[in-house]
């Protein structure tokens, strides 16, 4: 007795099962769908950088000799006009020295000429001496005058190498390097020399991070727009910067375009310090309430073979009917645009042009070709749900082939088609008029193309 109850019981669950499998194979999958809706869009690019100095002076002497006096460490903050260092001066103060009697001499021999022309004059007004020997007397006096002149000149070179041994800061800011150190012999930067570089000063109220933004992501990015900035050493705060520069020559690593941007940052606190790593996090935009669709129901235009497979159409056929601008061909490449898929009320489905705005990555704003309330296919789950029966999809006016957008500037116009040319679906015969013959069965991988309209006489 036991036995037959076990094998009747068997015989049931076998039973149940296969109903089960024969319901799921029945059963109709619904394609993954979402509803376009109104929303904010807070863009935001981030990228990581170094904090550097902007404008660093090289500080170098025009003097020569030992340093004997070097009052600022690295870090020392230093005022402008303030003393940086001091190279020996016993040179220099020679050579001033003999500037200084030079032009004590050439003045004293002008003053004695300006006296003798003066005798000369009265006597040759007198009619005393020879115009020749008047005439010497002038040629005198215009040469001590040349001698004046060139040991003033002398002397103003000798001053200026004098105050060169005492190097000044030429701003006020904070020493980042010091190279030299007391008693170290200094080359002068003067003509082809290149000179000792003793130190680099640099503001560090304001600092610059060199950060490179990936291409993509230009589009965004505009000088002006404001960036905070967050480095490791102070976890629980943010610095404040602005977009300075968009340097126009890209960077390739690897393969990807990048572009440096620089960025001014407020450091009045002096926190900031040259060599620290952080990231940058740009306001590219805020928008509110505006149209958005997530970008998974967002695809290129050269990117048919998912939609041609749940839709049971081959991809040529799409192309085909598409506008030759938004797709590219044997020998020519175009431009693709964007397009999302739309639910119609009745069951049918309708592949639409977009133009879009900013993204956050994650939605989209949508500018046309979509409206509020509007169902859109989420184009990256809908291989992994396909139908049993693929679905009628038509292309709208803004993608079609011949279509008033295809003549213009790309604007992203978009609308309900009356005349699209739609897929057949599998199985479905077509329709005839009565008392005609049946043309033969459309294929599955084939779409059912608009007649063409007669042509005008």
């Amino acid at each position: 007795m036991s036995a037959r109850f076990a094998k009747l019981a068997a015989s049931l669950v076998a039973g149940l099962i296969v109903a089960g499998c024969q319901k799921a194979s029945t059963t109709t999958v619904k394609i993954p769908e979402t509803v376009v809706t109104r929303g904010d869009i807070n863009v935001r690019v981030q990228a990581t950088g170094v904090v550097e100095t902007i404008d660093p002076v090289e500080i170098k002497s025009k003097a020569g000799g030992a340093i004997t006096e070097l009052p600022v460490e690295v870090g020392s903050k230093v005022q402008a006009k303030a003393l940086l260092a001091q190279i020996d001066p016993r040179d220099v103060q020679n050579k001033f020295n003999q500037a200084v009697a030079d032009d004590v001499v050439t003045h004293t021999t002008l003053q004695r000429v300006l006296r003798d022309q003066a005798r000369k004059d009265t006597l040759f007004a007198r009619k005393v001496i020879a115009v020749s020997e008047h005439d010497s007397v002038l040629s005198t006096v215009r040469s001590a005058e040349a001698n004046m002149v060139s040991s003033r000149a002398a002397l103003d070179l000798a001053r200026q190498g004098l105050e060169d041994a005492s190097i000044e800061s030429p701003l006020s800011g904070t020493v980042v390097s010091r190279p030299v150190s007391l008693g170290t012999i200094v080359t002068p930067a003067t003509g082809q020399a290149q000179g000792t570089t003793l130190m680099m000063i640099a503001d560090l109220s304001r600092v610059r991070m060199r950060v490179t933004i990936d291409e993509v992501e230009m589009g965004n990015i505009r000088v002006g727009q404001t960036a905070s900035v967050a480095v490791d050493a102070f976890p629980d705060r943010t610095f404040n910067g602005v977009i300075e520069k968009v340097e126009p020559q890209a960077v390739v690593t690897q393969g990807v375009t990048f572009f440096p941007v620089q960025i001014t940052i407020d450091n009045r606190e002096g926190l900031l310090m040259p060599g620290m790593s952080g990231e940058v996090t740009i306001k590219a935009a805020d928008l509110t309430n505006v149209v958005q669709i997530p970008i998974d129901a967002i695809r290129q235009t050269n990117e048919l073979a998912p939609v041609a497979r749940m839709f049971g159409v081959p991809v040529d056929s799409i192309i085909s009917q598409m506008r030759p601008d938004l797709v590219s061909t044997e020998g020519a490449t175009a431009i693709p645009g964007r397009y999302a898929i739309v639910a119609n009320a009745d069951g049918t489905y309708e592949m639409r042009l977009l133009k879009l705005g900013p993204t956050d990555l994650r939605v989209q704003q949508v500018l046309d070709g979509v409206k509020e309330g509007d169902r859109v296919v989420l184009l990256g789950s809908i291989m992994m749900t396909r139908p049993t029966k693929p679905p009628t999809i038509t292309l709208a006016e803004g993608l079609r082939r011949g279509s008033v957008s295809e003549n213009t500037p790309r604007s992203g116009r978009s609308g309900r088609s009356t005349t699209a040319p739609t897929a057949t679906p599998a199985g479905a015969p077509a329709a005839t008029p009565a008392g005609a013959a049946r043309p033969p069965a459309t294929p599955r991988s084939e779409v059912a193309k608009a007649p063409t309209p007669p042509t005008k006489p």
